[in-house]
């Protein structure tokens, strides 16, 4: 649903007053604290993330990959 649908739907909703700016933060837990590179995550998993992060920055999305450290 975009903002379009939003306001056709419910033209007060105050999520078309205060949108915000939107980010998302992927955090990954490898083992043994390794840094995230290419080869680091399995070919399935890179995929996902990378169709991910294009969907999201085509809405002008702030995206982070994020290393999880125990």
């Amino acid at each position: 649903m975009n903002l379009d649908q939003v306001a056709a739907h419910t033209p007060d909703h105050r999520l078309l007053d205060d949108f915000g700016t939107l980010r998302v933060v992927f955090g990954i837990l490898l083992k043994d604290g390794q840094d995230i590179r290419v080869d680091s995550l399995f070919a399935f998993a890179q995929v996902s993330l990378l169709q991910a992060v294009r969907r999201l920055r085509a809405i002008n999305a702030e995206v982070e990959v994020v290393a999880i450290r125990r």
